[in-house]
């Protein structure tokens, strides 16, 4: 009995180790993330219309996904197309960064073409990979175990996450954010991405093919979904705190970096502050989910999220130090938003339609998140020609972007959701809950601070 189990223990192993070595191009990959962000502010000097351009890309790759899909799916199953494009997006990094190596410091408009570009082309790898990988792993990952595995991989990706981040702040530190410092940090993440590649051609599916990627009548799968109001709403409620998210985090990094004064070292230990905070309140938001569903925990989660952040507009750069606080907050709300909105989508989905389910919330959300950055590089560029007070500028459209994403939380206001109990379902149950864990767990969640499994109970 043992040895028909195998098979399946060889490739949670594979699936784990490949998450290990994939965690830091994961960071690399992204332009609004802490690497990426100070390279191009501070490097490349790239200003804000360029970097509002560049911002976009992973979300212009996202939306047309729904349209590349059903091509796809006719020529390559999911394994196929999961590891083809995989290799794509490495080999587009590697001729990234042999461009790196040689792009003009003192040229933004040469640098701002060169990685609108490169994040244009790879964004769009990704997001196909992105969406074959999340049909492999349901083929190969048992659903008994799949929370409690999901778990344990995630637990370890935080392990490379962090030994990254610290790796990229000694360097950034050391080498006071040089061209090298950089370059060594994206090499080191793209070897490591490659070793995670070779390491996923180990895993041997039960269809070896992974299986199709979409129906034959995805038209049809994407029409019937109309029909789920629910889901629909959802989906308005993601575009609209999508679009003012984007515009935070077009518009923050460089404020942070090019008016406050904020070193990349400094913004990576935020980053760094970030991630730990979220990960320890992992469990708490888990178990509110559970009890009280996930849409009181999306809305209370945004608001306070948001309602902290304020805190932008007060800080100076003789009170930098508050940004521990600000990025604490931001770290522990940021993922119960993101855990809620996850689980609350799953729900709504109709089983029948899970993958035109997934592609069209992509789709709709990353339209939006696409235009934002655009918008937000567009009026600081303005505010620059004009000669407006940038310090004012600044602080204003953070502020108006924070009234935003609290403003969208309402949307969900009325939103019916599924297996869960409606005398629970409330945002006063699970503030109650909140503030009771909060005082008496301390730090007891640590040894679990994973994935949570939801369970069914006994009413």
């Amino acid at each position: 009995m043992r040895s028909n189990h195998n098979p399946s223990r060889r490739n949670l192993r594979y699936s784990t180790l490949d998450a290990l070595f994939a965690t830091p191009w994961a960071l690399v990959s992204l332009p609004g993330s802490f690497l990426m962000a100070g390279m191009l502010s501070s490097l490349f000097a790239v200003g804000p219309f360029w970097f509002g351009i560049i911002a976009a890309m992973p979300a212009l790759g996202n939306a047309l996904q729904i349209f590349l899909i059903p091509f796809t799916a006719r020529f390559m199953k999911v394994r196929d197309l999961t590891l083809g494009q995989c290799w794509l997006n490495a080999g587009l990094w590697l001729s990234g960064l042999t461009g790196i190596a040689f792009l003009p410091t003192d040229n933004p408009q040469v640098a701002g073409w060169f990685f609108a570009i490169l994040f244009c082309l790879a964004s769009i790898s990704l997001s196909l990979l992105g969406l074959g990988w999340m049909a492999w792993i349901g083929d190969f990952v048992p659903s008994k175990i799949r929370g409690r595995y999901m778990g344990r991989r995630n637990r370890i990706s935080n392990i490379g996450a962090l030994g990254f981040m610290l790796l990229s702040l000694f360097l950034l530190h050391w080498m006071e954010a040089s061209r090298t410092a950089y370059m060594i940090l994206i090499g080191l993440a793209l070897a490591a991405r490659i070793v995670s590649i070779m390491v996923q051609h180990l895993i041997v599916s039960p269809d070896p093919s992974g299986g199709a990627i979409a129906s034959a009548n995805w038209a049809r799968d994407i029409k019937d979904l109309l029909a789920h109001k629910s889901l629909l709403r959802f989906i308005l409620f993601g575009s609209v705190v999508g679009f003012w998210i984007a515009f935070l985090g077009a518009v923050a990094p460089l404020y942070a970096l090019k008016e406050l004064g904020v070193t990349p070292a400094a913004f990576t230990s935020y980053s760094i502050v970030a991630t730990i905070a979220g990960a320890l309140f992992v469990p708490i938001w888990g178990q509110l989910i559970d009890k009280h569903g996930a849409r009181p925990v999306i809305m209370i989660s945004l608001i306070t999220w948001r309602a902290v952040d304020f805190g932008w507009v007060l800080i100076t750069p003789q009170s930098l130090h508050w940004m521990y606080a600000l990025w604490t907050s931001g770290g522990i709300m940021a993922t119960g938003y993101l855990l809620g909105s996850f689980t609350l989508l799953l729900k709504l989905i109709p089983k029948q339609g899970r993958t035109a389910g997934i592609s069209l919330n992509l789709t709709a959300t990353s339209i939006a998140a696409a235009i934002a950055p655009v918008l937000a590089g567009i009026i600081l560029s303005k505010a620059q020609s004009f000669s407006w007070d940038i310090i004012l500028t600044y602080r204003s459209v953070i502020a108006i972007g924070l009234a935003g994403c609290i403003g969208s939380a309402f949307i969900l206001i009325g939103t019916h959701e599924p297996e869960t109990h409606p005398t629970r379902n409330n945002i006063q149950g699970a503030m109650r809950t909140l503030r009771l864990l909060t005082v008496t767990q301390g730090l007891a969640f640590v040894s679990n601070a994973t994935m949570v499994v939801r369970r069914r109970r006994k009413e």
